[in-house]
């Protein structure tokens, strides 16, 4: 049976009172959770942060910074789609955020809503091929996203109550980058990830013993229309890995 999940949006915890609410009448433990966007030497990276206190005004702040960022973002790609011939306005990208799973107005705008209103508009067949021909990383709509330097986010997490994991490790994540963040006080590891083999889950399994740090694991599930639908509580860790966190 199913004993804890956590929320981990993109830069945003306004799901997690719902959550934590379900959650309640359920009887499922519903640990605080968040992703951000981080860089450390120039390098991005996501930190999975757990069980803070979403209330935490430093944390409130930081937020509500980066959502604004988040929607100017939005703003801009969906002008440069709109020069490129695929016309589409900043309301249609809010539009699918607010009618998605997160409560309108809460949502952390990000290209999943981009790729949702580009299908919605008919400039695209699936969000899959949004990001692959305009809007992934070498797109010609893409538009860099603010970032926050990995040790001042491990630190707010910190003064938050909570903890920093390094997410989806895969096979990109260098020795340096692994012992820099380790340095910087990280506490777990995304060891189970949809994108970890069973070598790379033995892996990242091993790293985090041999640094004290505790392996967490993730469906990286980014709600509906996203292709890893069916993957949704597919991935999961031991509960003594979370209640004795």
């Amino acid at each position: 049976d199913l004993a804890a999940l956590a929320v981990t949006d993109h830069d945003t915890v306004a799901g997690v009172p719902e959550a934590q609410a379900v959650g309640r009448a359920q009887g499922v433990q519903i640990v605080a959770g968040v992703e951000l966007s981080v860089t450390l030497d120039g390098e991005e990276l996501h930190l999975l942060g757990y069980a803070f206190d979403p209330s935490h005004e430093g944390l409130r702040r930081h937020l509500a910074r980066f959502k604004e960022a988040r929607r100017e973002r939005a703003r801009a790609m969906a002008e440069r789609l709109t020069e490129l011939g695929k016309p589409l306005t900043f309301e249609d990208v809010a539009r699918q955020a607010a009618s998605g799973q997160v409560a309108s107005g809460h949502a952390a705008l990000g290209r999943p809503h981009v790729a949702q209103a580009l299908v919605a508009a008919g400039h695209a067949p699936s969000t899959r091929v949004a990001f692959d021909r305009l809007i992934g990383d070498d797109g010609p709509a893409f538009v860099e996203k603010p970032r926050f330097d990995a040790a001042d986010a491990l630190d707010l997490l910190h003064r938050a109550g909570g903890l920093g994991a390094l997410a989806h490790p895969g096979e990109g994540t260098s020795d340096a980058t692994f012992g820099a963040l380790v340095d910087a006080g990280l506490d777990a590891v995304e060891v189970v990830h949809p994108a970890h083999d069973e070598r790379l889950t033995r892996y990242w399994r091993t790293r985090a013993e041999a640094n004290g740090l505790l392996p967490t694991g993730g469906s990286d599930y980014h709600g509906p229309g996203d292709d890893g639908e069916d993957r949704f509580g597919a991935f999961t860790v031991p509960a003594p890995s979370i209640f004795d966190s």
